[in-house]
């Protein structure tokens, strides 16, 4: 175990422990204290010190549930166990300590049911009161643990201690350069994300923050912007976008000081803000965002040409599991959709209707508003 105290503190409860530990800890064990128990050894001690408690789904071997009488001890899954940890540590725990709760499972497939691949982790942990649910096959999941371990150690720290401070500490905890010309349209994207109210300090407010960001804001266009739709502002291909970002031209140095590198950042991967985009755009091109003139200003930054994206304006599609399309298209090829979870705040969603038209399940979800285009394509053709 890593004794550094500044390392967060995750526990991992599973039925077979001796079976994962090593795996489990080899991959945590520069960046987290590692604990990884079955159900029976877990202390309270245990619960007090850790910041991240990862639960495993199926909870086969557990003899001592297994012989209990009563129906009421017999917590089948991982699910259910989560819900008594938590119950118990914000019942006993008097130091106000924010612990937060994941599961951790191979049986994703089983789990998500009708959900879609893509929203299955987010959407799961909202529907059963946990911050995430971590496929063992993912292939950030170490990443993605410790990052979430470490921001609940952080806000742990941070917490503005009375609604007066609540404005500043958020800007902090976003790390939102309020010297940036764009800082205050940043902002105001925030608040229009509809920030949890924090009526009062606490540990429950912390979480809030933590769900707030995972389940609604970074899966999501909102006031930060995944690289799909980063590209389709700046009307280049990913592939040039991803060479600019991995590159240290000018225009590489602007994306970078672009880029969220607050609380969660890097979670689901490089997100950037919205808002300094929008404002660098404009300002690149002094308000003439003509795509030959913007290509033109990015391409003296980036100090090569990028290859520009045909469609205009681009957007970016979604495909039946709810994922970026790499190949971007335009409002004349597409129709507004309404996914179940799509945040009000995030920007609109789009399905290109050649795609709705093959999958006819799709049409639930469709903005009625768009319907006779459907129906107008479908006569076509």
């Amino acid at each position: 175990m890593n004794i550094n105290g500044t390392n967060p503190y995750i526990l991992v409860i599973d039925d077979k422990p001796d079976e994962i530990s090593s795996g489990i800890v080899a991959n945590l064990e520069d960046d987290a204290q590692v604990t990884v128990l079955h159900p029976d050894d877990i202390e309270s001690t245990h619960l007090q010190r850790a910041n991240l408690v990862l639960v495993d789904y199926r909870l086969e071997e557990w003899p001592k549930r297994d012989n209990q009488a009563s129906v009421a001890f017999k917590l089948k899954s991982g699910l259910s166990l989560a819900v008594v940890l938590r119950e118990y540590i914000d019942n006993v725990n008097a130091t106000d300590k924010t612990v937060a709760f994941a599961l951790h499972t191979a049986y994703l497939q089983e789990l998500r049911g009708w959900l879609p691949e893509l929203t299955a982790e987010h959407v799961l942990a909202s529907l059963n009161n946990l911050e995430w649910v971590f496929p063992k096959t993912g292939p950030r999941r170490f990443a993605q643990m410790v990052i979430l371990a470490k921001a609940v150690q952080s806000l742990q720290r941070q917490w503005p201690q009375n609604v007066g401070d609540f404005t500043k500490s958020m800007k902090n905890l976003l790390k939102l350069d309020e010297a940036a010309r764009w800082a205050d349209r940043c902002w105001n994207d925030v608040r229009d994300c509809r920030i949890p109210n924090f009526e009062m300090p606490g540990r429950s407010y912390r979480i809030q923050f933590i769900r707030w960001m995972l389940h609604q804001v970074m899966p999501y266009p909102c006031f930060l912007w995944e690289r799909h739709w980063v590209a389709a502002r700046l009307h280049i291909s990913l592939n040039s976008l991803g060479r600019v970002v991995n590159g240290h031209s000018q225009l590489a140095i602007d994306l970078e000081e672009m880029r969220y590198k607050g609380e969660l950042a890097d979670f689901l991967g490089h997100r950037w803000w919205r808002g300094a985009l929008e404002d660098y755009v404009w300002n690149l091109t002094n308000g003439n965002m003509t795509n030959k003139n913007l290509l033109d200003s990015l391409n003296e930054r980036a100090d090569e040409y990028l290859e520009s994206i045909e469609p205009n304006p681009a957007i970016v599609s979604l495909d039946e599991n709810f994922r970026p399309k790499d190949e971007f298209t335009t409002p004349l090829e597409a129709v507004r959709i309404q996914p179940d979870h799509w945040p009000a705040s995030a920007d609109t969603a789009w399905m290109e209707i050649k795609d709705v038209i093959r999958q006819p399940a799709s049409l639930a979800i469709v903005d009625p508003l768009d319907f006779a285009i459907i129906n107008s394509d479908s006569d076509e053709s």
